[in-house]
């Protein structure tokens, strides 16, 4: 079995998460560490910081639905060899431990080769102990360099080839003979729960393109490779071809260089058998509730009810934070004063909607329509005033409702709406998201309030 390590710049496209699937789940290989390396947010507001943080929670909820343990996700560089970055990170003392247990190490590079070069440079003995599949460059013979994986950091790439580690490149090219379509994924890949992860990737990338045509899967290339390279015909070039800006640093080093992939989609069909093997049904679902997350609403954040400048990084904050806690099977009762509708696609779990103010605003006399619409856009299902959760779930029926003028004195009750100052009453609990740092509340935290609320509160701790 290969040990392997997979050091991946997760979140900048949606094929380094098709890749890491496809390394947890083949049985050939002994996953040792996803070492995360840095790269540049497209967006003006985000920060090689934000990238690792967002990378690291994408990281650990596919080792969830693997699984897979996701005590093996390791933050890499937050800066490039470029600007002077050597610092050692949580990924390159990783890379370094296990690459000098280990007698051969391999590493699948989706990325910059950041993380690898700053090893490399403070651990020089791990060069024959390791062998490198790296993704990059557009084609070495047509002199096209300006891909990301090498443009982002060359002083990276430049370093690691200078080694002389034993190392096979994959241009980008190659792999475009993984060509899928949203309408694939939806029938053969989200077949179980990792799957159907997969699947709303594709479908939140396409729901942002202009054309929901074809997806090029790029980064299995590098796993294909390492699980069987007699699907690739390659040559040996000098390691100087590899080299534009300083051509004469590496006069002795030779690389492994892929010139051609499988045209028969051996590869791809590869992945599809593995994926259906992965495990199914993972987790036992979990329960959540939340309410006023109002997203893209820019009154809120003028009113200063949240710690954020923006509303883009309100969104951007509550986003992360949800999907952080929240499964794909996991259910999200979220209370009222949703937001922008369309923010559904960017979220984990199955969401139950009960109406708020803001959302009687909008559907006015006609809320079949309203609900409707909604459920198209994702919604699991909407209700115009409240829900009762059956008594299985909490020992007890549990009142589910907007505002707390409209709870119920029979039964326990949660409620939004108040974004201040009313945080419980004796038969209800307040699950508005500034209550609870931004993040939805499990079941086991409802639980054990309404178990103290209704057993032991008094009017002195009781707010009314």
């Amino acid at each position: 079995m290969k040990k392997v390590i997979v050091d991946t710049d997760l979140m900048t496209d949606i094929d380094d998460q098709f890749a890491l699937v496809y390394a947890l789940t083949t049985k050939e290989f002994d996953v040792q560490a996803i070492t995360l390396c840095p790269f540049k947010k497209k967006e003006k507001a985000q920060t090689i910081f934000d990238g690792m943080i967002d990378s690291f929670f994408e990281a650990k909820r596919i080792c969830r639905l693997t699984k897979k343990s996701s005590s093996k996700v390791f933050k890499g560089s937050l800066g490039f060899v470029d600007s002077g970055y050597i610092k050692k990170s949580d990924a390159v003392n990783k890379i370094i431990e296990i690459a000098m247990k280990n007698r051969k190490t391999y590493i699948a590079c989706l990325g910059t080769l950041t993380n690898i070069a700053i090893a490399i440079k403070h651990e020089p003995k791990i060069i024959k102990k390791i062998e490198l599949v790296w993704l990059g460059t557009k084609s070495v013979l047509m002199d096209k360099f300006n891909d990301t994986n090498y443009g982002d950091d060359k002083k990276a790439f430049e370093q690691v080839i200078k080694s002389g580690v034993k190392m096979t490149v994959i241009p980008s090219y190659i792999g475009k003979f993984n060509a899928t379509s949203i309408y694939e994924i939806k029938e053969h890949v989200a077949i179980n729960s990792i799957g159907r992860h997969l699947y709303r990737l594709m479908d939140k990338y396409f729901s942002k393109k202009e054309n929901r045509g074809m997806k090029y899967i790029y980064d299995i290339s590098a796993i294909a490779y390492l699980k069987n390279k007699n699907l690739f015909r390659t040559k040996t070039i000098p390691a100087n071809y590899l080299l534009k800006e300083q051509k004469k640093i590496a006069e002795d080093k030779m690389v492994n260089y892929v010139y051609d992939g499988s045209s028969n989609n051996s590869v791809w069909l590869d992945f599809l058998k593995t994926i259906e093997n992965a495990p199914k049904n993972v987790f036992k679902r979990k329960m959540f509730f939340i309410s006023d997350t109002h997203f893209c609403q820019k009154d809120k954040v003028r009113n200063k009810e949240f710690e954020y400048t923006s509303y883009e990084q309100t969104d951007h904050e509550f986003v992360k934070h949800w999907n952080a806690m929240v499964g794909e099977n996991d259910v999200v009762y979220h209370l009222g004063d949703f937001g922008k509708y369309e923010t559904i696609k960017m979220l984990n779990g199955k969401v139950v909607l009960i109406c708020g103010n803001y959302e009687r605003d909008q559907f006015g006399k006609d809320f079949q329509k309203f609900r409707r619409r909604l459920k198209r856009l994702g919604f699991k299902e909407v209700y115009e005033k409240n829900y009762i959760l059956e008594e299985k779930y909490f020992g007890r029926p549990i009142n589910l409702v907007h505002k707390p003028t409209d709870t119920r004195k029979d039964m326990f009750n949660l409620y939004g709406h108040v974004h201040s100052l009313k945080a419980v009453m004796k038969n209800g609990f307040n699950v508005c998201l500034e209550y609870h740092g931004y993040k939805p509340v499990t079941q086991e935290v409802v639980k054990s309030q309404m178990e103290f609320l209704i057993n032991h509160a008094d009017e002195d701790v009781v707010i009314n």
